[in-house]
C-alpha cells in the first residue's frame, strides 16, 4: 500500500509540467504548422497579406522583455508554418546606448553569438545575428532619436517560400 501511495505522489509531482506543456513564446518552434501550435486556440489571426498570416498569441507566456518594456508581439506564418516572431516597441525612456548594451548582452547571453553585422541605415541602428544551428536569424533595429525598437526572430528556410517580389514586404526585413 505504501508503495502505491509513493508512486502516486511521485507521479503527481512530476505530471504538472507535462500537463502544462504548450507553445513556448521564448523558444518558438519555427517551421511548425499552426494546427500543431494552436491546439489550445491561443493564436488569433489579426491580418493576412499575400501569403503571410499574422497572429497574436493570447495564451500564458511571458518573455523577459515584458518586465522591462511593453512590446507588441506578432507571430508570422508562411503557408501555415511559423516563420517569425516580430516585436515592436514604440519608444523607451532609456538612451540608445543603454538599449544597445542591454540588447547586445541579452542576445549574446542567450545565443553566445556577438552581432555579425552592425550598421547604420538612416536613423536606424541595425544588428543581426545568425543562429546557424537552428537555421534562424535575429535582427533588431533601434531608432537613434526616438528609441523605437523593431525586432525580428525568423526561420530562414521559410524565407525562401515567400511569394513576394519586393524584399521590403518581407516582415523580417523590418522595413520602415
Amino acid at each position: 500500500m505504501l508503495k502505491k501511495i509513493f508512486i502516486f505522489m511521485i507521479c503527481s509531482i512530476l505530471s504538472p509540467p507535462l500537463l502544462t506543456y504548450g507553445f513556448d513564446c521564448n523558444k518558438p518552434d519555427f517551421g511548425a504548422h499552426i494546427e500543431d501550435l494552436n491546439k489550445e486556440g491561443y493564436f488569433v489571426k489579426h491580418m493576412e497579406k499575400d501569403s503571410i498570416s499574422y497572429y497574436n498569441y493570447t495564451g500564458p507566456c511571458s518573455i523577459a522583455k515584458n518586465y522591462r518594456i511593453n512590446p507588441v508581439i506578432s507571430y508570422v506564418f508562411i503557408e501555415n508554418r511559423l516563420y517569425a516572431r516580430m516585436m515592436n516597441i514604440k519608444s523607451t525612456d532609456e538612451s540608445h546606448e543603454d538599449n544597445r548594451k542591454y540588447m547586445e548582452s541579452e542576445v549574446y547571453t542567450k545565443s553566445g553569438i556577438a552581432p555579425y553585422e552592425i550598421n547604420l541605415d538612416g536613423d536606424w541602428w541595425v544588428y543581426q545575428w545568425p543562429m546557424e544551428k537552428d537555421n534562424t536569424k535575429h535582427k533588431i533595429k533601434i531608432h537613434s532619436k526616438t528609441q523605437e525598437i523593431k525586432d525580428a526572430f525568423y526561420f530562414d528556410p521559410l524565407r525562401k517560400k515567400l511569394k513576394i517580389i519586393n524584399d521590403s514586404d518581407d516582415p523580417a526585413s523590418l522595413a520602415d
